[in-house]
């Protein structure tokens, strides 16, 4: 299975990292998102893998394969119709890689999530297996998750990788132009403007299909 490097990465981890999508939603159902994956608590750890180059028999993805992961990841989306100006980062001083985009509308932004997941999981065993996307019309904003659970999977895991992935967090951050009247998930925080939404939850939890980022919010 051939894996995002980034993502692989993250996983041979002994210390914390963040995942975070973030969506800026315009009235007229256009945007932008960003991406982020953030290692920098771990960062010392990583410098340290990756000059291993490997950890516990895993093969640690070298600087040039995640930049090519990078370079994949975004000419995978800039083909996809309604999304524009994809650009990726990689901040090798502090471990935070980015991808962002514009899109014309959520139709889009789901294709590109759903090409990238395939892309990077041919044999459709990981991310390609579950299905997320966006929703959105004028009233409500729907994010969408349907992941298969693997907590057995988790439970055969060493506790030390459970542990990171119980520390390992996934945050979603949603804005808006307008204000928002409610938020579905019941531990989804709003900004004091009443214009963005933030729902931080364990990656364990989303792994083992205790949790979920399925969040509808009303205007």
């Amino acid at each position: 299975m051939k894996q995002f490097p980034i993502i692989l990465l993250a996983s041979l981890l002994t210390g914390c990292f963040e995942i975070r999508e973030e969506v800026n939603m315009k009235a007229d159902g256009s945007g932008e998102v960003l991406f982020t994956v953030n290692l920098s608590q771990s960062k010392d750890n990583v410098r340290n893998y990756m000059a291993m180059g490997t950890v516990e028999g895993y093969k640690v993805p070298k600087k040039e394969e995640v930049e090519a992961g990078l370079e994949r990841l975004k000419t995978t989306m800039s083909a996809v119709p309604g999304m524009s100006t994809v650009m990726t980062k990689s901040d090798w001083s502090s471990y935070i890689f980015t991808v962002s985009g514009r899109f014309a509308h959520v139709e889009a932004l789901n294709k590109a999530m759903e090409t990238v997941a395939k892309e990077f999981d041919k044999e459709g065993k990981n991310a390609a297996s579950g299905k997320s996307g966006f929703g959105y019309n004028n009233t409500q904003f729907r994010r969408t998750f349907s992941y298969p659970s693997k907590s057995k999977e988790f439970q055969a895991l060493p506790s030390m990788q459970q542990y990171v992935l119980e520390t390992a967090k996934m945050t979603s951050i949603y804005r808006f132009e307008r204000s928002i009247r409610n938020a579905s998930h019941p531990k989804a925080q709003l900004s004091p403007s009443g214009k963005a939404v933030m729902l931080t939850l364990p990656v364990s939890e989303l792994m083992q299909g205790t949790g979920t980022l399925a969040n509808t919010i009303s205007f």
